[in-house]
């Protein structure tokens, strides 16, 4: 059966037992700041295990696009582990449990898919006999073919450090005994390839608490996950996942380009798996929006590409090739994910472009391991680190150039250092709570920002951790930061008892979350009076509607190709990320900015209306990819100019804009441009800024009726001319200076000369040194310059002594004596530091080399 036939025949299996059809969402998980990445089926779906929101459906299926690092060291080298992956699975919330769960999956398996029972091994938590005695009697299995284990393997979850979690009972294939270990205890659960687990049904009954802590969960239910990888090999009946048609094309692709033959060399397989699995997760999530960087999702990313990389030269491929795969990937994944075609000109050029640079920093890194290495036989673990988050050293990489010159390498020393920096990227997660929820009232809450600024409401739950306060409220109006739009500040009150400042406000599983600091009194749950900070807020409108604007005249202005990519808007200011392929011209900025202000000054209605999806399709509302839209979705429209689903806090008029203006352009990423712009105060606080500069810079030219611009490009002719006549009296002063030297040298045998030089700079001396050489290609030259206390020099040397006596090697000896440091090159090398007072000292030691 072929992969894009296997999918939807899984998720149809589950459409005739009552389950809604779910589409995957993206790889960035959404209302759950303890992720990074969507690492699980369940993922979607933690609010309804933990009733935090009201449920939609009981039952579910999905086939989810997921993503994992913790594998990343056995990815190529097993027959089972991958970065990207799909997880098909089945969800019951507060529904089905353990009988309908296990009886499904065993009836898809054997009966649907007619695998052959006599392969099927499951394993069960060592303390559910419920779940035992349903395979062993509603089944039918024999005990030898029920395993019993404990926490690390039968117990899930949580996905983060809090939530819906349970026992789980694993189903195992058996691949034969050519691919096990060759122990007589070679079971499921062992760690060799015979016996991959294909399926884990998890049971969701209790809620994990951050503390550890767990409570019954208040819609227990299931949550099953099945490696589609696995199972397409298994259906394909191939003994890796890299053999089957989810591989076989860019696997081909790879030995085409690189000329390796694959199947030959475990080595080389290992390397050909790696780029083949790396590319498709790339492609995945660049696709879903996640740009290569220095930065939490992005620098996950750009290490897996940088890995790569470095396995493509393993097996020959010293160019960028990596961007040639995106084609093959995206063709065998079309019919499941058809918004890949749409960005694959996009997903190319950010891959080529991370390549390229990444290939040019790999070169100066190499340069880097040489300096390092010398006279040393051991790297550090900072040093080591250094190369890796520097330059993308992966350590294996490291490890073997550091192997051929004989040193070692502080591996436990590196390890902790890497340690350090994934607590720091994990603890940049945005305000995941510290301690536990106090539930004051069941619920999750509303948000009634859009209709108030103020309202009277009580505390539905709070995490307390010192002075910090995360609280839901049952009628919040703080908007939640989402679509790029920062979270609403302001205060939460109880008169009689507290203040709150409401530093930020973001979404957790479904809930607005408002993160506090308490500013006076003793917090206790009551009623409370939550009030936004009105300023803020429209400074906030005022930009976000001005997004919507310039996204209008960028499309209008460059053309249709002209996406949103991504956002961020906080008070007066917005970052907007669009699709382009060239930096704008300052033409195109101040067509798009007179487009926009001409817009702010028709003082335009902005709409805001809330209407089934479908119908806002029909009308051209433009949806902004990533974003995982309802039914109902909240549509902004500014007249026949812009109309966006959007559900953001906007303006009512255009008009309350004030006016915009680009401030900044940059590349955000290959294909992608950034521009910055401020609209409202925040432009006019800057205006006032550069008029009072403006009004300085009078001033100090001695007029306010000057043009300045004509001042300064004219004092910078003179300036130039300036430097001009003074370059000019320098060589001159230089070449009667350097007659002076070859008089005193062509004097003294030693063909050594010492010289203080006053008021030459770095410059002069060279000119004076490059003279002397010129003349006397057997001599040997010190130059020095005090300057406020201390002492910049230079030694050269004449054509016909560089070998026996390098410049850059004399110069080491010189600031052993004078102190300071300095390098340069066989004929001429420069320093600086060091104490005047050991010149003299320094000369004689040198003479004594040279002479």
């Amino acid at each position: 059966m072929k992969s894009t036939e296997l999918r939807r025949h899984f998720l149809d299996f589950f459409k005739t037992k009552n389950h809604v059809i779910v589409s995957s969402m993206s790889l960035i998980p959404r209302d759950d700041p303890s992720l990074l990445f969507t690492s699980a089926g369940m993922v979607q779906f933690k609010p309804y295990y933990t009733g935090t929101i009201p449920l939609p459906y009981v039952r579910a299926t999905s086939v989810q696009k997921c993503l994992r690092t913790s594998d990343l060291d056995n990815v190529g080298k097993t027959l089972r582990h991958h970065t990207f992956f799909e997880m098909l699975g089945n969800f019951s919330f507060g529904d089905y449990f353990k009988e309908e769960a296990i009886l499904w999956a065993w009836e898809y398996l054997t009966k649907v898919l007619a695998i052959d029972t006599a392969r099927l091994y499951v394993s069960v938590y060592k303390d559910d006999d419920d779940a035992y005695n349903l395979w062993s009697k509603k089944i039918g299995l024999e005990p030898a073919r029920i395993f019993r284990f404990g926490d690390d393997d039968n117990f899930w979850g949580p996905a983060g450090n809090s939530g819906p979690c349970g026992p789980c009972s694993e189903i195992f294939y058996d691949l034969g005994e050519r691919f096990g270990c060759g122990r007589s205890s070679c079971a499921p659960g062992c760690d060799c390839d015979r016996f991959p687990e294909i399926w884990n049904l998890v049971f969701p009954q209790y809620n994990q608490l951050v503390s550890g802590k767990r409570e019954p969960l208040k819609n227990r239910g299931v949550d099953t996950g099945m490696g589609f990888e696995r199972l397409v090999m298994v259906m394909q009946q191939k003994y890796s996942v890299f053999s089957t048609d989810l591989f076989s094309r860019t696997i081909k692709e790879i030995c085409a380009a690189t000329g390796v033959v694959y199947g030959k060399d475990r080595t080389t397989d290992v390397s050909v798996h790696v780029i083949a699995d790396h590319i498709r997760a790339l492609v995945f999530a660049i696709g879903d929006g996640i740009i290569p960087s220095n930065e939490e999702r992005g620098y996950v990313i750009r290490r897996i590409l940088r890995r790569a990389v470095r396995l493509a030269r393993v097996i020959g491929m010293q160019d960028a090739f990596l961007y040639k795969l995106v084609p093959a990937v995206i063709d065998v994944y079309d019919p499941a994910y058809p918004e890949l075609r749409k960005r694959r000109e996009e997903i190319t050029l950010v891959i080529k472009s991370e390549e390229e640079r990444f290939l040019a920093t790999l070169e100066k890194g190499l340069l880097q391991f040489e300096e390092l290495s010398k006279n040393t036989t051991m790297l550090s673990g900072v040093e080591t680190f250094k190369l890796y988050d520097t330059f993308g050293f992966p350590v294996e990489l490291t490890q073997e150039l550091a192997k051929e010159k004989g040193i070692g390498v502080d591996e436990p020393g590196f390890l902790t250092m890497l340690q350090q920096a994934r607590e720091e990227s994990k603890a940049k997660a945005k305000f995941t709570p510290q301690g536990e929820w106090m539930i004051v009232t069941e619920g999750r809450g509303e948000f009634v920002g859009y209709d108030t600024e103020k309202t009277e409401t009580n505390i539905l739950r709070y995490n307390q951790h010192g002075k910090t306060i995360d609280c839901v409220l049952a009628s919040s109006p703080f908007y939640a930061e989402a679509g790029g739009q920062v979270g609403d500040q302001g205060e939460i009150v109880d008169p009689d008892h507290f203040i709150l400042e409401v530093l930020d406000t973001y979404w957790f599983q479904g809930m607005i979350v408002c993160h506090c600091e308490i500013t006076a009194g003793e917090f206790k749950p009551a009623k409370v009076i939550a009030r936004v900070d009105i300023k803020k807020r429209a400074e906030c409108a005022r930009a976000h509607t001005a997004t919507h604007l310039v996204h209008a005249a960028l499309r209008k202005t460059l053309g249709e190709h002209a996406r949103q990519e991504g956002s961020f808007v906080e008070p007066g200011r917005f970052r907007f990320d669009f699709t382009h392929f060239k930096p704008l011209s300052e033409d195109e900025i101040r067509a798009i900015e007179n487009m926009v202000n001409e817009k702010i000054l028709e003082a335009i209605p902005v709409e805001k209306t809330v209407m089934p999806i479908d119908q806002a399709k029909r009308l051209g509302a433009m949806a902004i990819f990533g974003e995982k839209y309802g039914e109902e979705v909240r549509v902004v429209k500014i007249g026949d100019f812009s109309i966006e689903l959007c559900g953001g806090i906007h303006l009512d008029n255009t008009g309350e804009i004030g006016f915009l203006k680009i401030v900044s352009q940059e590349a955000a990423a290959a294909g992608i441009r950034r521009i910055e712009a401020l609209v409202g105060m925040r432009l006019f606080e800057r205006m006032r800024d550069h008029d009072e500069t403006i009004k300085e810079l009078s001033r100090a030219v001695g007029s306010q009726d000057k043009d300045l611009v004509a001042w300064i490009r004219e004092t910078q002719h003179q300036l130039k001319q300036a430097e001009q006549d003074f370059e000019t009296a320098l060589a001159e002063l230089a070449r009667t200076e350097a007659m002076v030297l070859l008089a005193k040298l062509f004097e003294d045998k030693t063909r050594f000369i010492d010289q203080e030089l006053k008021n030459y700079g770095h410059k002069g001396m060279r000119m004076v040194a490059d003279i002397v050489r010129g003349k006397a290609p057997d001599a040997i030259g010190f130059l020095y310059e005090k300057v406020q206390n201390k002492v910049n020099y230079l030694v050269f040397v004449g054509k016909g002594r560089e070998k026996d006596f390098p410049a850059n090697t004399l110069i080491k000896e010189i600031g052993k004596n004078l102190g300071g440091g300095g390098g340069g090159r066989p004929h001429m090398a420069e320093g600086g530091g060091g104490d005047p007072a050991n010149i003299e000292s320094a000369i004689v030691a040198l003479r004594k080399i040279v002479v």
